[in-house]
């Protein structure tokens, strides 16, 4: 008898990890009911695969049209033994650092260190706006909303810009950078 299951395998291609370790999978294209537009402007897609554990929340894959994507939790699939992810393309490779402290001998507090280089930190970028932080002076910042599959911090350095808010939801770091 032929089920979601094997009809699955069917529709399978091959994928890879950033680490080149390759699993088979289904890369398509959400309804645009199941997921809140206000999430994030690109594209959304899914992963479906059938075998447990190949992918998780923070991985990143490549499909065979070599664009990255982000992977994140998505909940259980209502199509039977499949496992179901959310997908979110990188569209820039921002570089990540993060300051270090260190104690002052002569006064004994905590003071900036040098700031050290973790690396490039895969990440969708997008324009949120601007915001007033300073009504008497009228200056303006632009803001940007990050996601990310590295576990920032606040006051971490991505690029030019500094992390200010952090959220994690759906496995993924969400921030917003200024």
């Amino acid at each position: 008898m032929t089920s979601f299951h094997t009809t699955a395998r069917r529709f399978q291609s091959i994928i890879y990890k950033e680490n080149g370790f390759p699993f088979k999978g289904t890369i398509m294209p959400v309804d645009e009911g199941e997921v809140p537009s206000y999430d994030f402007s690109s594209p959304r897609l899914v992963l479906r695969t059938i075998t447990k554990d190949v992918v998780k929340a923070r991985d990143v894959i490549i499909d065979k049209l070599n664009r990255r994507y982000i992977v994140a939790s998505h909940g259980y699939s209502p199509w039977g033994d499949q496992f179901t992810f959310r997908l979110f393309q990188v569209l820039a490779d921002l570089s990540w650092k993060r300051q270090t402290t260190v104690v002052n001998p002569l006064t004994g507090l905590p003071q900036g260190g040098v700031p050290v280089d973790l690396g490039l930190a895969p990440c969708l970028v997008e324009m949120t706006g601007r915001q007033f932080p300073d009504r008497p002076s009228n200056l303006m910042e632009e803001t940007r909303r990050i996601l990310t599959s590295v576990e920032l911090q606040l006051g971490d350095h991505l690029d030019d810009a500094i992390v200010k808010r952090i959220d994690t939801s759906l496995g993924v770091t969400y921030a917003e950078i200024v």
